[in-house]
């Protein structure tokens, strides 16, 4: 069996392609939150929260698409005003995992919203900004 290699498109440089690809392998070992919420969104589905992507961005106010635009646009970030819109919703969720990738997916507690949760969202909301920094300053350097 051969292997066929992928060529650049026309419109891309050699070097431009290559990075290109790395970073696409890159976000597949790393997702993004917006990937992290697309696996959210099947595990409610598998739960019965919601019955499509569609039907989880109208439970949580979010307009049509929401996931799907911002998928393939590349940022795959999530706003403070969306989080707060989903995490209303579906408080089990864990904002820590959502921003990170690190932890469960859900919270243990799931429905029990207190003062610990201002605190965790809090820090998870830090924690983005600090990845934030970092992306960018990595997007500076490989310019």
């Amino acid at each position: 069996m051969e292997l066929k290699e992928n060529k650049p498109h026309k419109n891309i440089c050699g070097k431009e392609y290559y990075a290109q690809a790395i970073e696409e392998a890159t976000l597949r070992q790393n997702p993004t939150p917006i990937q992290r919420l697309r696996e959210f969104v099947k595990w409610a589905q598998g739960q019965g929260l919601c019955k499509s992507e569609y039907d989880f961005e109208r439970i949580c106010s979010l307009s049509p698409k929401y996931i799907s635009n911002n998928m393939h646009t590349g940022k795959g970030n999530i706003g403070t005003e969306m989080l707060g819109r989903i995490i209303r919703v579906f408080p089990q969720l864990n904002l820590a995992w959502i921003c990170t990738g690190e932890g469960a997916m859900t919270t243990q507690g799931g429905g029990d919203l207190n003062a610990d949760y201002k605190q965790a969202y809090e820090g998870a909301m830090l924690q983005v900004e600090a990845l934030n920094r970092i992306i960018r300053q990595l997007s500076f350097d490989n310019v």
